[in-house]
């Protein structure tokens, strides 16, 4: 069973958007960096302050991928859900293999606080409404 991994943070930069082969077929894939913070509420001050975080690499395939790399930005306020996957790879300039982690998204979506305004697609016509 795959590890599960759910968090909040900040767009590094924007999605970028690559079409990757994979066996007979080109999927789309939207590849972004994420800093997961952590914070703590400060009793003297009381207020949450940063006490942390990590960067990761999060992929997210298909429609979904198509869809964030549209609308997604740079310091854009997301949730992640979907699992962790390990992988190696060399340290430039060495023959040194060490872990790296990656996320493979199932899920991304913006949270609320940092969004200005949204505008909604309109409703797709379903083939009964369209032949009507």
């Amino acid at each position: 069973m795959p590890n599960s991994f759910s968090g909040k943070g900040n767009l590094g930069t924007a999605p970028t958007l690559k079409t990757i082969r994979v066996g007979t077929e080109d999927r789309k894939v939207a590849e972004m960096r994420v800093f997961f913070d952590e914070y703590q509420y400060d009793e003297g001050s009381q207020e949450y302050t940063q006490s942390g975080g990590f960067w990761m690499q999060v992929s997210l395939w298909d429609k979904r991928g198509e869809e964030a790399a549209r609308v997604l930005r740079q310091g854009m306020r997301i949730k992640v859900e979907g699992r962790l996957r390990e992988f190696e790879y060399k340290v430039e300039g060495t023959e040194h293999k060490v872990p790296g982690y990656q996320i493979i998204a199932e899920e991304v979506t913006m949270c609320l606080n940092r969004i200005e305004s949204v505008a909604v697609k309109p409703k797709r016509e379903t083939t009964e409404s369209a032949t009507a």
